[in-house]
């Protein structure tokens, strides 16, 4: 039998909040045979009700519902595993739940690997799930004789868990003209379902937990205006600034429920747990890098500090992925602790949870640091930093995760991280180890502040991004065929693709890309692709950078009119009233970027993008090489006495220069054309002028 802890808690300053059971006078419970134990597992979060203010006691429960609450009652992380049933999808409600508690072999499926979600669960099958959480958590217990009329028709498989149920009074008969009968095959109502759930949770009474509320003195959002002060950061890298929508998210109380293992960010981590070191090493560490078999180390850390051990190890883990990151592998250092190839090295040093590791050049500040704490071995690296964590956060006020991350107390400073989701980041590991261990007790000390939000919803993803808007309203131009993205990232999704030169209207800018509006589109691009100065194709001359394709499979730089009728600039390639950008007038100078199919992809001097039709354009830079007996020489000057610099085969085509009205530049009888990255001349006998693409 598991040993039962007896705690006595005493916060310094603390709020019991308890929902009175006059908040359900109205409802269905009200008198209610089941209304105790219904209240008591919605106060615990577990149950809800419905939409209309109900709870349907007498409701039965279905096979998804009982599994959803048994998980959420026992506090179960969820596992992201194959799905094993051919009845449920990703997108079902109870998906996760159904996943998770299989998993944890609490519950199975039928024949043909169905779960059955929507059927009705029988007191049988409550029974066995039952046992086997209590099982998961270590609760034994003897086998009591069944004192059923009906024993006999309850499945063979089901016996022994309802033999134990009887023993520890989880279960019990129905009474029926004086005879008393399990009823195996009756479906369970959530009434029946509390009651049981209710005998089921004193038995885990050993897993205890004690929740303070520490109360600060000022308002939720005046914490908040100093903290997007800080550069708080979307990501681990460093190099998004967060929104205050996502700070004020993460840095919100009531966004975290006692039922997710986020909620261990409020953990009181100088309270230790009692561990075992080949468990944890077999359990926990086995196969994590240098972190392998280290369990000892992170016992005597806490031990020596009074630190929780779950917290070091989940926090190591965390910073060192798994204990294969370069500075956990080890850095090869001088002897005044400077970074230097293998074999230059005098020694080796580990840094474990990422002390002196600067956004700006972690490798080197996190070897520094380690170096000149003597950190030269895997287990002097986890005692070492423990003590570090302990004398600057733990027993310095800093005692949780959420404080290291938000401070409270002194927002702002010192505060361990700038990633906003830092201290969440941690939890999920810390919950599958707990979920290892046979006893242990959870202090939690959660902060509250004036005029702290209710729960929220995360913003979106693309709301994570701050946007500072010093450089609004500025024109910039871009200098590269540009995808426009929806967020800051490459992993954003794209909105279209913005053509080489195209005008652009800042926004703002974050980790140096940039929130922009063009043509009537907003999104983000790299702002290594833009620039101040104007970008125009159509100021090209002698003295430009040439381009670097000897013949049209590109059509950057080749110039035209629109000639035919009807002149109109589409968004896309395809005929349609909503689809018209505007009508251009006719002789309109243009600019072809691309060709596709029968359209041409264009640009005016006003920098206006569209596609036209192919049959609209003429063609002012075209060239074609004659049919020839022998290949076209590019000469470096305009005379047969110039140096060749390339030929071209007949038929081939190649762009001409232009002045900056649009004319070919023309010297005596030879044009000037672009050739492979130059400029060189050919004479007008060999060549063609084509006003159309074929």
């Amino acid at each position: 039998m598991k040993k039962i802890h007896k705690l006595l808690c005493v916060p310094v300053i603390a709020v019991t909040i308890s929902l009175p059971q006059t908040a359900y006078g109205s409802s269905d419970l009200k008198g209610h045979y089941f209304e105790k134990s219904m209240l008591s597992l919605i106060e615990k979060g577990i149950i809800d009700g419905y939409s209309d203010g109900s709870y349907r006691p007498d409701r039965l429960i279905t096979r998804a519902e009982f599994t959803m609450l048994l998980v959420r009652a026992l506090h179960l992380p969820v596992k992201n595993t194959t799905n094993p049933y051919q009845d449920i999808a990703q997108d079902d409600w109870y998906y996760e739940a159904i996943v998770t508690a299989t998993s944890n072999n609490l519950i199975g499926g039928y024949p043909g690997n169905v779960f059955r979600p929507n059927k009705s669960i029988s007191r049988q099958e409550m029974a066995a799930m039952i046992k086997r959480a209590l099982d998961m958590k270590g609760v034994e217990a003897e086998k009591a004789s069944l004192p059923f009329t009906d024993t006999a028709q309850i499945n063979q498989m089901f016996i022994g868990a309802i033999e134990s149920l009887v023993a520890l009074q989880i279960v019990a008969g129905k009474e029926k003209q004086g005879d008393l009968y399990f009823a195996p095959l009756d479906h369970t109502t959530r009434g029946e379902m509390s009651a049981i759930f209710n005998r089921m949770l004193k038995q885990l009474d050993d897993e205890k937990l004690t929740i303070s509320y520490t109360e600060y003195p000022y308002d939720f959002k005046q914490m908040i205006d100093i903290q997007v002060t800080r550069t708080p950061k979307v990501d681990g890298a460093g190099n998004f600034i967060a929104s205050r929508s996502l700070v004020e998210y993460y840095a919100n109380p009531s966004n975290f429920s006692p039922n997710s293992s986020d909620y261990l960010q409020f953990l009181d981590l100088s309270k230790q747990t009692l561990l075992d070191t080949n468990e944890i090493n077999s359990k926990v560490l086995n196969n994590k890098g240098t972190l392998s078999g280290q369990a000892a180390a992170f016992i005597k850390a806490g031990k020596a500090y009074n630190v929780n051990e779950i917290y070091l190890m989940a926090h190591a883990l965390h910073e060192t992925g798994n204990g294969t990151s370069t500075l956990a592998s080890g850095i090869p250092v001088d002897g005044k602790g400077n970074v230097v190839a293998k074999e230059k090295a005098t020694r080796t040093v580990y840094n474990m949870y990422g002390y002196g590791a600067v956004d700006s050049n972690p490798i080197k500040g996190g070897a520094k640091y380690a170096f000149q704490n003597k950190w030269f071995s895997p287990a002097e690296a986890i005692i070492g930093g423990a003590k570090d964590i302990a004398d600057n956060y733990i027993n310095d006020g800093q005692n949780t995760l959420y404080k290291m991350r938000w401070n409270p107390d002194s927002p702002g400073y010192p505060q361990y991280a700038t990633h906003v989701r830092w201290a969440v980041l941690q939890t999920s590991k810390m919950q599958e180890i707990y979920s290892l261990l046979d006893s242990y007790v959870l202090h939690y000390e959660v902060p509250s502040f004036q005029k702290q939000p209710k729960a929220a919803s995360l913003p979106s993803a693309e709301e994570h991004y701050d946007v500072n808007t010093n450089r609004e309203g500025q024109t910039m131009y871009t200098t590269a065929n540009l995808n426009l993205r929806v967020g800051p990232t490459t992993s954003f999704n794209i909105i279209k693709t913005l053509a080489k030169g195209s005008r652009v209207s800042i926004i703002g800018e974050n980790g140096g890309w940039y929130k922009i509006s063009v043509s009537g589109n907003s999104g983000w691009v790299s702002g290594s692709y833009l620039s101040s100065n104007q970008y125009s194709i159509f100021n090209r001359n002698i003295d430009s950078q040439p381009i670097e394709v000897p013949i049209v499979n590109s059509a950057d730089h080749l110039f035209g009119q629109l000639t035919g009728q009807p002149p109109i600039l589409y968004k896309e390639p395809t005929i349609s009233e909503d689809n018209i950008v505007k009508v251009l007038p006719l002789q309109t100078r243009i600019a072809v970027l691309e060709v596709k199919d029968d359209w041409l992809l264009v640009t005016d001097q006003e920098n206006e993008q569209g596609w036209v039709q192919k049959d609209n354009v003429t063609l002012g830079n075209l060239f074609k090489v004659q049919d020839i007996d022998t290949r076209l020489h590019i000469r470096e000057n305009p005379s047969l006495e110039g140096k060749i610099i390339g030929s071209l085969k007949p038929s081939t085509y190649l762009v001409g220069n232009t002045t900056s009205d649009g004319k070919p530049i023309k010297e005596g009888a030879w044009y000037q054309v672009f050739y492979d990255g130059a400029q060189g001349w050919v004479h007008e006998d060999y060549v063609l002028f084509q006003d159309t693409l074929n």
